[in-house]
């Protein structure tokens, strides 16, 4: 199919050339896995709609999208920008012929397509959309190295980027060329992975890059590269895998070692993660909920998290990120790293393609870790790390507040045997206006605009807020790393 896109404020209208018949718009994109009816940004089309998301048309037609998400995971039009994410503006008909675009604008362009003639091409569905599309007349191309640029209209300085790059690099191989499309913004919407390219908006205040970057970066070869083989995406319903602790979550422990080894990001933070991690699986969720599992619900559990998410479920990227430290730990005693399992796996794996090679590694353990309720991941880790939880045994409601404001309640804690509710507003605590102390107190809570007196009685923590050491010169070839996490439940 060919492409042509007139870029206007707040919308592109394209003219598109195929065959007459069926075209399809994507209701989500590949690496976000959630649902985004992308085709709800549709506003007129030559063509007959046959369902939400399918169009019969004829040979040549035009159709007009609305473009103002911030979300680089979609697409944004104004006066002096244009950003497309090309599933969330192109629509298919056979996925495996050529798709070309040529975007009708003076400015500078920046993409990963082929560039031919006017147009920019793939010799693929998958490939194309797969490529974003930047301009601007404000663009600028910020170099790393031979192989490494940033395409932005931002400033962003590439001293602490450079050696988190080489160092994947050292240990993956030398790649083409690859881009990062960054962007400012008043929201932040962190990274999205793409073949040979990431696109990343963050906000103003965000000034601490390194892992971030290193984390989408990596995906280059985990997901894009290797690619879980229950991983098959059609682009129009859900699809599952167990398998996401290991493409998600490796993925970010790699990004942590490399920007904790370069000293991209300050040792307390480094550490502050890694406790922070190790602190999610004291809570309920951790307890009945394995990394496969959370692998699998990702669509309804972690894409959709709630208030009740750490009662409910567990993070598999940072139980991936844990695993992957215990992995990295045990390979290097055994003269190894987490990196040699690429060099050791098929392009489409599975789980008993990784956990064969670690059992000839002499490791056994993963099936349990990833199996079992994900809680027994801090077990194992307690074997290779000093980890203490400070405030095991001592007082507490079982609670997080933002302000007066509940906003988690802990299953079978003091809080849950009160009746607290999140959202609940404290707005007297032994009848007066003060902050809520770890002791018995009377409370008045504003409920949907009712009034509720009840009695809170402390109780014994399960033990939440984690201390850990990492002997980095003995397990890593990095400085010792501490710290301590900053989950505060009261």
């Amino acid at each position: 199919m060919i492409f042509k896109v007139t870029p206007k404020p707040r919308y592109v209208e394209v003219s598109a050339e195929g065959r007459e018949g069926f075209v399809t718009f994507p209701t989500y994109l590949p690496g976000s896995y959630v649902i985004r009816e992308l085709e709800r940004n549709l506003v007129d089309i030559e063509g007959v709609r046959v369902s939400k998301n399918k169009f019969y048309v004829k040979e040549n037609f035009k159709y007009r999208m609305y473009a103002a998400s911030k979300d680089q995971r979609e697409a944004i039009s104004t006066q002096d920008y244009l950003f497309i994410n090309p599933p969330a503006v192109f629509p298919f008909q056979d996925k495996k012929e050529r798709y070309c675009v040529k975007i009708l604008i003076d400015w500078p362009i920046s993409t990963t397509l082929k560039k031919e003639g006017d147009y920019f091409c793939a010799d693929d569905y998958e490939t194309f959309i797969d490529s974003p599309i930047q301009a601007s007349p404000n663009l600028k191309r910020i170099v790393i190295d031979d192989h490494h640029e940033i395409s932005t209209i931002d400033e962003l300085d590439v001293s602490q980027i450079r050696p988190l790059i080489r160092e994947i690099d050292n240990e993956m191989g030398s790649p083409e060329r690859y881009i990062f499309f960054f962007r400012r913004s008043d929201r932040n919407y962190g990274g999205i992975e793409h073949l040979d390219s990431s696109a990343i908006v963050v906000n103003w205040e965000r000034s601490e890059l390194s892992q971030l970057l290193a984390h989408e970066y990596f995906h280059r070869w985990n997901v894009r590269k290797f690619r879980p083989k229950d991983m098959e995406l059609n682009l129009e319903t859900e699809g599952y895998s167990e398998l996401l602790w290991f493409a998600e979550g490796i993925t970010d422990y790699v990004a942590w070692y490399v920007a904790t080894k370069t000293g991209s990001v300050n040792p307390d933070d480094s550490g502050k993660y890694v406790a922070n991690a190790l602190s999610k699986l004291t809570f309920p969720g951790a307890k009945k909920t394995s990394l496969a599992e959370a692998s699998r619900t990702t669509w309804i559990k972690y894409y959709r998290q709630d208030e009740n998410f750490l009662n409910s479920s567990v993070s598999y990227y940072e139980g991936g990120l844990l695993v992957g430290l215990l992995l990295d730990i045990k390979l290097r005693q055994r003269g190894g790293s987490i990196f040699e399992i690429f060099r050791n796996i098929p392009e489409r794996y599975t789980f008993h393609d990784i956990d064969r090679y670690l059992k000839s590694r002499g490791i056994d353990e993963l099936e349990e870790m990833i199996y079992s309720p994900s809680s027994i991941i801090l077990d194992f880790l307690k074997e290779q790390l000093t980890v203490s939880l400070v405030d095991e045994g001592s007082q507490y409601f079982g609670v997080i507040l933002e302000g007066n404001r509940v906003v988690y309640v802990e299953d079978n804690s003091p809080a849950d045997s009160a009746g607290l509710m999140p959202q609940d507003l404290i707005v007297g605590v032994n009848g007066a206006s003060r902050s809520l102390e770890v002791k018995e107190a009377r409370l008045i809570v504003n409920r949907e605009g009712r009034l509720i007196e009840m009695t809170l009685r402390p109780g014994r923590s399960p033990g939440h807020k984690v201390k850990v050491t990492i002997d980095g010169p003995k397990f890593l070839g990095i400085k010792e790393i501490q710290g301590t996490s900053t989950i505060n439940i009261i």
